[in-house]
């Protein structure tokens, strides 16, 4: 049963929540508070273990929280800790196109039960989310589907802190897999690597740039030299190790700089720039970049992107290895699903080898 005491300067409530079973405790100034606390959870816990209506007494404990309370409560405890900008960010848009829909001031708990008319089509909940940005704010269903991921973080942080008493949002609202259109990225095609790298209309620059990226897989933020909104994540010379072969890169959720081994043909091109005189590896920020991949693939007629150079390492490795994991570990991702609906999709090669290995296996059997 709930208990009460007084460890330090606060009274302290101990109880089971009977929404996840949990032992918790909450901590009041006065013994006032702490007494009704102590008969509120007391009651709960009475009616829990009696199958009687124990929701009731929670919805009613305290004034329901709007949307906007939530969104600043998220923002004050969780965002305010991070240091990751872009994910502060992230989160600013997530929210904001959640009250571009529903209204700050909308009751949170009512929100799954909140019904209007979109488009002459009667929907609620999280329907009529789905609904406007897509077809008011034309967003992509799986951009829609990556902010509802975000906001199930949030409201799921609301409800486990307490702050509402159900949950908000569920992960059932979001859409489900073939609701989502295949994802779609560029396969790099034998022809097309030999045109890019054996064309006569680019400069050698130009060729060394896009074979850096090819060949080390990195990201573009982490190659760069200037990067003004984070500039800890800028490659110097410092960060090269020209004996051993190696860089130290910050990759993406890293929190320190890791070695990386770079192939040979690599380093010989950063050589090369170090001799010129350049003050980094690569002495140009994210734009500069961008302006330089995007004139090189309109030179050689095809359509790709820094990232899709990246996606080349990995489609090679996984070509030559027939190994995911491999593929993945190659560009520093070790998620097989990520490299399968990113980067790196299961090539005829290993199909023809599983085939292989099955018709083995009941070849096998069967003469047995």
């Amino acid at each position: 049963m709930a208990s009460l005491d007084k460890p330090n300067k606060s009274y302290r409530v101990s109880y089971v929540d009977p929404r996840d079973n949990q032992r918790k405790q909450k901590y009041f100034q006065t013994k006032e508070q702490a007494v009704i606390a102590l008969g509120h959870w007391q009651t709960v816990e009475l009616y829990a273990k009696n199958s009687m209506n124990w929701r009731a007494l929670l919805y009613n404990e305290e004034p329901q929280k709007t949307i906007d309370e939530i969104f600043i409560a998220f923002t004050n405890n969780v965002l305010s800790t991070l240091t990751n900008i872009d994910t502060i960010a992230k989160y600013k848009v997530v929210m904001n196109s959640c009250k571009k829909v529903f209204p700050g001031d909308t009751i949170a708990s009512t929100l799954r039960k909140t019904s209007e008319k979109v488009l002459g089509v009667n929907v609620t909940g999280w329907t009529i989310y789905k609904h406007v940005m897509e077809y008011k704010h034309h967003r992509s269903r799986r951009g829609i589907d990556s902010y509802m991921r975000d906001l199930l973080h949030i409201f799921n942080w609301a409800y486990e802190e307490e702050y509402v008493t159900k949950r908000v949002m569920r992960k059932s609202d979001r859409y489900k897999k073939h609701e989502l259109k295949p994802l779609e990225y560029k396969v790099w095609t034998n022809e097309e690597i030999k045109h890019l790298f054996h064309n006569s209309y680019l400069s050698t620059e130009q060729k060394d740039i896009a074979y850096l990226f090819a060949i080390t897989g990195v990201r573009a933020n982490e190659l760069i030299g200037h990067n003004s909104r984070k500039p800890y994540k800028e490659l110097h010379w410092e960060h090269i190790d020209f004996i051993n072969n190696t860089m130290l890169l910050l990759q993406k959720r890293r929190k320190t700089r890791e070695t990386v081994s770079v192939h040979p043909s690599a380093i010989s091109i950063l050589k090369k720039r170090f001799r010129t005189g350049a003050d980094r590896p690569l002495d140009m920020n994210y734009k500069d970049l961008n302006a330089i991949i995007k004139e090189i693939s309109i030179i050689v007629g095809i359509n790709f992107t820094c990232h899709d150079l990246r996606r080349m390492k990995a489609q090679l490795v996984r070509k030559e290895t027939k190994d995911a994991s491999k593929a993945g570990h190659s560009i520093g991702d070790k998620s097989i699903e990520v490299v399968d609906n990113h980067y790196a999709g299961v090539t005829l090669e290993e199909q023809r080898q599983n085939n292989n290995s099955a018709f083995n296996a009941l070849d096998k059997i069967i003469k047995q």
